[in-house]
């Protein structure tokens, strides 16, 4: 799990109905070094004990303590978002907007351009204590070093940006309701579906660039684009150069990450500076090839197909919940139907009731990827770089020390937060996976 806790904003409902729709489950995940699962005793035999995460007492404290913050903030912020909301249902602050806007225009439109944006930035204001406690923690511990004046600067740009896109979003949310209040269900996914496509697709290049410092990675170190090429052509996979991005974090952060995102023409590699300063030469090689077998793996297209039909069905059991709640508490909570405005919040409150259950499943899925692109980075280097289980190994420690990784997350925590497996079992895996020398095939890479 990341530095930053977990929160569902009212802000942008429409956003998370299509977070929870099939593409979320094929997005390319970012590195982050609290991962893998345990070694596949099929491909492993190892004679001793494995060493994995390994930490000096004081270094066990910290970390330890640092995340023990993070999950009571996780838990907070959740109750308290939830909270939020009922409150918002219960003490009918919607429909006092509704009613107002009513009183300035007969509109629709100009009625909810009043009552939109201001429930997003009421929000956006209450949440804003979360917020700035999950930044105290990071900074207490130095995970984070950006000064509080940038930090709240980064803060406005993004929930400005998320004020605009929650806006259009839930304007063209309830204009689907209104226009088809019993199938909009399917509507909905129907246009969220292929939208989630393009900005998949065109992420990388059109919207990272704005709310990241970033430029290509040759222009820097034209060697280790050389030594991504080199990996790419084993891989059988083009990315170009202007494709293979560093991205500039050092003076905001600690932490050590890459990231893969795109696909077919824009896809695309991201390589923190921090993660370069941390892993020199050859010990990048494993971090690299694990991006590449983000691309390679042909699991996220399985999840893909799966998910497409379940997706349709979990928007549909959103709108039956929606309409018996409306039924029962509607007259009670002054909601004239779906289609009204006041609706939103009571709609934004099943929402977050559904991705919180969802979290343990995604993060299921997102683990097992997550060690698969391990396997596959191991496999792409064999031959590259000598002992390089070792040499990812070694490198992953020194990532989880930097990073701060959890070396004893509760069981609990780990199978419902954690979207990577556990240091430990990340490091024990690449000490261990070797089909070479047990004379079998490798899984991905001949």
């Amino acid at each position: 799990m990341s530095g930053r806790t977990t929160k569902v904003r009212l802000g942008v409902v429409f956003l998370l109905l299509l977070t929870i729709s099939p593409y979320a489950l094929t997005q390319k995940a970012e590195l982050h070094p609290t991962s893998s699962e345990p070694p596949d005793p099929a491909a492993t035999a190892p004679s001793h004990v494995v060493q994995g995460y390994t930490l000096s007492p004081q270094q066990y404290a910290r970390a330890v303590a640092y995340h023990r913050n993070n999950y009571w903030l996780y838990l907070l912020s959740t109750l308290y978002t939830l909270f939020l909301l009922w409150a918002m249902v219960r003490w009918r602050l919607a429909p006092w907007l509704r009613d107002w806007a009513e009183t300035l225009s007969r509109r629709p439109w100009v009625q909810f351009l009043i009552c939109g944006p201001l429930l997003l930035l009421a929000s956006t204001v209450l949440l804003l204590p979360t917020d700035v406690l999950s930044q105290w923690n990071m900074r207490r511990y130095g995970v984070s070093i950006q000064r509080w004046a940038s930090w709240f600067g980064d803060w406005t740009a993004g929930e400005a940006a998320t004020l605009a896109t929650g806006t259009i979003g839930i304007g063209f949310l309830y204009l689907v309701i209104r226009r088809s209040p019993r199938r909009w269900w399917f509507f909905l996914w129907a246009v969220a579906l292929p939208l989630l496509v393009v900005i998949a697709f065109i992420q990388p290049v059109a919207i990272d660039p704005w709310f990241n410092t970033i430029e290509p990675l040759d222009r820097s170190n034209p060697e280790l684009v050389n030594s991504i090429e080199m990996l790419l052509g084993r891989a059988g996979l083009e990315i170009p150069p202007k494709h293979i991005y560093l991205l500039r974090v050092n003076d905001k952060s600690t932490q050590v990450d890459a990231s893969s995102e795109g696909f077919g023409p824009t896809k695309s590699i991201f390589v923190w500076d921090t993660q370069i300063a941390s892993e020199p030469g050859p010990a990048i090689l494993h971090t690299l090839g694990h991006e590449i077998g983000h691309f390679k793996i042909p699991l996220d297209w399985i999840v893909f197909a799966i998910s497409v039909p379940l997706s349709l069905a979990l928007i549909y059991l959103i709108d039956r919940v929606f309409t018996a709640a409306l039924e029962r508490w509607g007259q009670e909570w002054h909601i004239r139907g779906s289609g009204d405005w006041a609706s939103l919040p009571l709609l934004a409150l099943i929402v977050a009731l559904v991705a919180i259950l969802l979290t343990p499943v995604l993060n299921t899925v997102s683990r097992y990827r997550e060690h698969e692109a391990d396997r596959y980075g191991l496999e792409l280097t064999h031959g590259i770089v000598p002992n390089a289980g070792e040499v990812a190994a070694n490198a992953f420690q020194k990532d989880e020390e930097i990073n701060l990784a959890d070396p004893d997350p509760p069981a609990l925590v780990e199978w419902w937060l954690f979207d990577h497996p556990t240091a430990n079992d990340r490091i024990v895996f690449l000490r261990s996976y070797d089909p070479w020398s047990n004379n079998q095939k490798p899984r991905y890479v001949q």
